[in-house]
């Protein structure tokens, strides 16, 4: 976070933090472009619609992630080598509008995710085509479960190119240029080494809370660590947690400040987050709108020198983006005049005028 990759270091972002959290596609691009130096918005859409060279799937967590395109097999597969899933079939749902969703036998849930390989084989479709798709191959039995959810068959698909305000779907092996199917126990090991170089240190149940499966237990996470030879074991504040073997060399600390927007990927990763937000800024968080649900993970930081250290709101106005910012203390001159530059960033980056208000 302390240091910005040129403008040709969106795909080499996107490999390094492990992923972008895309679940709010303004959130992403505001992701990368605290991390990225001299893009515009119209350049990471480029790289997923036009280049390609990104893809927007279900990945970390089963939510909307950006990874750089040739590395969404790799995520596919570790997801398949720890969410083994219902293998009897779908139980019994009801879904958020209350409507209750009979189970599926394994052979209807098979039968759904054929159809929709067939159904988009050479295609992009918007999820009201793909469900009538899919409906008309397979019967009606599932069509009101995928208007409710596609979480069961996610692995098939990424996203396309949006139709206006809809989302559209695409096969991730036709989509993705020069696919290739990757081992998922392999798959499964090199995300962990990554999340670790990342993230790290950690312990098998951080990993296993971020990359997250009702199926993998903390147990699994456990004999997943040990089962990986080049792990080392060290001592952080009077507990064990692990790291590549090596990578034990941490950078000295660097002045720093940043705008980051809502679930960005340094406060959904970093699982210590207690050293994070500290009092004065979670108090912050318990009274804001998203943050009384979601926590930390739903609210926009301040940060300063990599810690929470206040809230901001954006809105866009006319030709104006308003950045307004709530820090817990007074800031200092070089404080300002740093987010007085991230104000003009996100200005740049949205080809908006900005509007900052400290208050």
């Amino acid at each position: 976070m302390t240091e910005r990759a040129g403008p040709e270091g969106v795909v080499e972002v996107a490999h390094n933090t492990c992923g972008i959290h895309a679940q709010v596609q303004a959130a992403a691009e505001l992701s990368l472009n605290a991390r990225v130096d001299g893009i515009v918005q119209q350049d990471l859409r480029d790289a997923l619609w036009r280049d390609r060279t990104l893809v927007k799937a279900w990945t970390v967590r089963g939510t909307l992630h950006l990874h750089p395109a040739a590395e969404l097999a790799l995520w596919y597969a570790a997801r398949s080598a720890m969410d083994t899933g219902d293998r009897e079939g779908l139980q019994p749902w009801r879904d958020p509008a209350g409507a209750l969703h009979p189970a599926l036998s394994r052979k209807e849930v098979d039968s759904v995710s054929a159809a929709v390989r067939e159904a988009l084989d050479g295609r992009c479709l918007s999820r009201e085509e793909l469900i009538e798709e899919v409906a008309g191959r397979t019967g009606p039995a599932a069509r009101e479960r995928l208007r409710s959810g596609f979480a069961f068959f996610l692995s098939d698909v990424c996203q396309g190119p949006p139709q206006g305000n809809k989302v559209t779907f695409a096969r991730p092996d036709q989509w993705v240029k020069d696919w290739q199917e990757v081992d998922p126990v392999e798959a499964l090991g090199e995300v962990c080494r990554r999340y670790l170089h990342t993230y790290g240190p950690a312990r098998p149940n951080e990993f296993r809370e971020w990359f997250g499966s009702a199926t993998f237990k903390t147990a699994d996470a456990r004999m997943l660590f040990e089962s990986l030879g080049d792990l080392e074991e060290v001592e952080v504040e009077g507990h064990h947690a692990y790291v590549v073997a090596g990578d034990t060399h941490f950078p000295e600390p660097v002045a720093s400040v940043r705008l980051l927007p809502e679930y960005d990927v340094y406060i959904m990763g970093f699982r210590e987050r207690d050293h994070l937000v500290p009092d004065e800024t979670r108090a912050q968080v318990a009274a804001h709108g998203r943050g009384k649900y979601e926590g930390p993970a739903g609210v926009r930081f301040l940060l300063i020198d990599g810690v929470a250290a206040g809230l901001w709101e954006r809105k866009k106005k006319a030709r104006e983006v308003e950045v307004r910012a709530t820090p817990v203390r007074p800031l200092d001159k070089g404080e300002r005049m740093a987010l007085a530059a991230e104000a003009e960033r996100i200005g740049s980056f949205l080809g908006l005028e900005p509007v900052l208000m400290v208050e």
